[in-house]
């Protein structure tokens, strides 16, 4: 299995961190212990992204890696919006939710808009950014995840967990994604 995390410059470090974290908890035998085949990647456009924060990393691969993976997890920040507006940024991500699992969270949610994997469906988002979603034709709704067949969409940067597990859950199973949710609940949660 391999999972690529989609990001640019502009994001939003929990958005990315968390799930890269997370989903690297599913091949540690000290949480979910998956032993299947399993690979997480970091792609962008440019091989060097910085964070709305300022944290700068590399990616390890480029866009297209987005095509032929088993999962997308697009993070969100206040870069989004440049890379809506980039032809070259969209047209590298031919997604396929027939065959992949996709999933968005925040402003990431309006890069699934501008695909067109969103049309005629709900979804969720940060709350500042309904109105932005629903001017894009998609009718917002007020949860923490929604999901629809293979493609999900999470509002709040706390609801990136739920997202990540909701992956992992279709990818490694139940008893995987209650795993990496447990290895980081709060102590008396």
């Amino acid at each position: 299995m391999h999972i690529v995390v989609v990001a640019f410059d502009g994001f939003t470090d929990i958005d990315l961190f968390m799930p890269w974290d997370l989903f690297h908890r599913v091949k540690d035998p000290e949480y979910a212990g998956f032993t299947g085949p399993w690979r997480v990647s970091i792609c962008a456009k440019n091989s060097e992204i910085c964070s709305y924060s300022g944290v700068s990393i590399r990616a390890h691969g480029p866009l297209s890696w987005a095509r032929e993976a088993d999962a997308v997890f697009v993070v969100s920040g206040p870069g989004s919006r440049k890379a809506l507006k980039d032809p070259a940024f969209i047209e590298e991500l031919r997604l396929d939710p027939s065959r992949q699992t996709i999933a968005a969270i925040d402003s990431g949610v309006l890069i699934l808009v501008k695909l067109g994997l969103l049309d005629g469906l709900t979804a969720t988002t940060y709350p500042s950014v309904f109105a932005e979603l629903e001017a894009m034709g998609v009718k917002a709704e007020h949860k923490p995840i929604v999901v629809h067949g293979n493609v999900a969409t999470g509002g709040g940067c706390l609801a990136t967990q739920d997202l990540a597990s909701w992956v992992v859950g279709r990818l490694a199973g139940a008893a995987a994604a209650r795993a990496i949710l447990e290895s980081v609940a709060k102590v008396g949660a």
